[in-house]
């Protein structure tokens, strides 16, 4: 059975590990300094395409309040039109029974005049 510790004998860990002093590698803070950079150059994208979106969003709130605005003043035309064909109605219906009264008052006269002339034997004066 080998011992777990075996793999340093072997030369299998770098020599500063043995050592007992560690140097990272020249490239990690280049490494690192990448990823910031990159993660910075993310970082502004996205908040950039935020603001595009909010501006947008603002853009279609305006849009949807405008078109809700004008739906409510189309709304209120519609209700006040309505009311004014309902009033349109009623006046008609009225001067339709108004004529009719006044027809039927014609036809009346015209019928005692047609049994007056009948009563005077075709004459008005009796």
């Amino acid at each position: 059975m080998k011992r777990a510790n075996s793999g340093k004998k072997n030369g299998l860990f770098p020599s500063s590990y043995q050592q007992g002093t560690y140097q990272p590698p020249v490239h990690y803070a280049a490494d690192q300094t990448k990823t910031v950079e990159d993660t910075t150059k993310i970082f502004h994208q996205t908040d950039e395409t935020a603001g595009r979106v909010m501006d947008q969003m603002i853009a279609q709130r305006q849009q949807i309040t405008g078109a809700h605005d004008k739906v409510w003043h189309m709304r209120e035309k519609t209700e006040q039109a309505k009311r004014e064909l309902q009033d349109l109605q009623y006046k008609y219906r009225q001067k339709k029974r108004r004529l009719y009264i006044i027809i039927a008052a014609l036809g009346l006269t015209d019928l005692f005049l047609f049994l007056r002339i009948l009563q005077c034997h075709g004459n008005f004066f009796c």
